[in-house]
């Protein structure tokens, strides 16, 4: 029994037998802490709905101002704390995912003005692929759908 203990140790990588998940999710709670002093949660928000209002306004509808805002509240209303929670939740599956040095390379990077910077420029990357993204599944969902009903209806063999 000792020599696969023995084995099973020495396969484990090196810093995983040196720190501990505690550890880990303590470094990534730091991390996430940072990163949320950061973010534009609101920014964030504001990317999922914004195909919406584009598709009602290619539909020909034209929104006002005030309906815009109250889609808006609606938005931050429905979706701030929930997705809050979930990054803030991250911590512990960064804990598994990760090493302590690479949470502590995340941590120190984003406490850093560049690192501040990215983390308050990340929705309008979201923002600036998104329009790309839907377009690419649009294209190919008339495709898609109708092969993948087909595997979940066992109407296909498989390959």
């Amino acid at each position: 029994m000792k020599p696969l203990l023995l084995a099973l140790a020495l396969a484990l990588p090196l810093p995983l037998l040196a720190e501990t998940r505690e550890e880990r999710v303590a470094a990534a709670a730091e991390y996430v802490e940072l990163a949320l002093q950061g973010f534009d949660m609101d920014a964030m928000i504001e990317t999922m709905y914004q195909p919406i209002l584009q598709q009602v306004a290619a539909g020909g509808q034209t929104l006002n101002d005030d309906q815009v805002a109250r889609i808006r509240a609606l938005y931050l209303d429905t979706f701030t704390d929930p997705l809050t929670k979930i990054m803030r939740d991250q911590a512990g599956i960064m804990a598994d995912m990760m090493t302590l040095a690479e949470i502590t390379a995340l941590r120190d990077f984003y406490a850093t003005p560049e690192g501040r910077s990215v983390m308050a420029k990340l929705p309008q990357l979201t923002a600036a692929q998104q329009p790309g993204i839907i377009d690419l599944i649009n294209q190919n969902m008339e495709g898609l759908m109708p092969q993948v009903l087909a595997i979940v209806n066992g109407e296909v063999s498989a390959p």
